[in-house]
């Protein structure tokens, strides 16, 4: 169950789609480690300004899935572009997440997630679901208001005929599960110190704590990297991984900060995310 597993829950399951049903049109482009000029925006005093070399447009990381040393299956996290989210451009980010091996065939998995950030800001606008896991089946629209400061969900459980809708107050600067992954990446990320954010997920939002521990040098299918080891800590159970559990990420110790391998505690053993290559 990859994304019980919580793995998948960092990285692997959560993102939102456009605010049409249109295929929204490409803002700009960028090359590796360039920062991405933003576009004019609505002034609002609410908003900050990130500027960064972590990620653009093109961006394209692709993981393996294994329990111990057996594949459970296949993961990729991109960025195909920027796009105009309300006025505002944004990142659109996709994950999408499937089982393979020996795991597809008594539990297949079969995910799409997506989410708009704001790109200069770097807080999430919009995420959406599209989650198949064994009989597990949702599909999960959220809807972030960072003038309003308030969230919408609307979900559909398929596979029990299900709707639900929910929503609530959102503070400032809130994020969802993959934008919190992709904000972090822009932090200096020194080692010893701590950084918090808010985290919406489900019916809540969690203040999400990322400690630095230690330098690593980590050897993946992609290649060998020097990287820092980071361990998100969360208040609340439930969004990443099991209560009582660990998560640890190992990131690349420059200005990408890219998740090279990711590695979760589980009821028996442990589920990691390996980066096989990247562009």
């Amino acid at each position: 169950m990859l994304k019980r597993f919580g793995l998948a829950a960092l990285l692997f399951s959560v993102l939102p789609f456009s605010a049409s049903g249109d295929e929204p049109p490409a803002i700009s482009t960028a090359t590796e480690g360039a920062v991405v000029p933003a576009l004019p925006v609505t002034p609002t005093a609410s908003w900050r300004t990130v500027t960064h070399n972590a990620f653009a447009p093109g961006e394209e990381l692709l993981f393996s899935i294994k329990w111990g040393v057996i594949v459970g299956g296949y993961a990729n996290l991109s960025i195909p572009e920027i796009v105009d989210f309300e006025g505002r451009p944004a990142y659109h980010i996709v994950s999408e997440a499937r089982s393979g091996g020996v795991v597809s065939a008594f539990y297949k998995v079969k995910d799409r997630n997506d989410v708009w950030l704001d790109q200069r800001a770097l807080i999430t606008l919009k995420y959406e679901k599209r989650i198949k896991e064994g009989k597990f089946h949702i599909e999960e629209t959220s809807e972030l208001n960072q003038v309003k400061h308030h969230w919408k969900t609307h979900a559909y459980r398929i596979d029990k005929n299900k709707f639900e809708d929910k929503e609530g107050n959102l503070p400032l600067n809130a994020l969802d599960s993959f934008g919190s992954l992709y904000y972090i990446r822009t932090l200096p990320l020194e080692v010893g110190k701590s950084y918090t954010v808010d985290v919406h997920n489900g019916d809540k939002v969690y203040p999400l704590v990322v400690n630095v521990l230690k330098r690593e040098k980590v050897k993946v299918s992609a290649g060998k990297f020097k990287c820092l080891l980071v361990e998100p800590m969360l208040r609340g159970p439930g969004i990443f991984i099991s209560k009582g559990k660990k998560l640890q990420v190992w990131m690349t110790d420059d200005a990408r900060h890219m998740p090279v391998r990711m590695r979760s505690e589980v009821f028996i053993g442990h589920v990691s995310a390996e980066l096989t290559s990247y562009k």
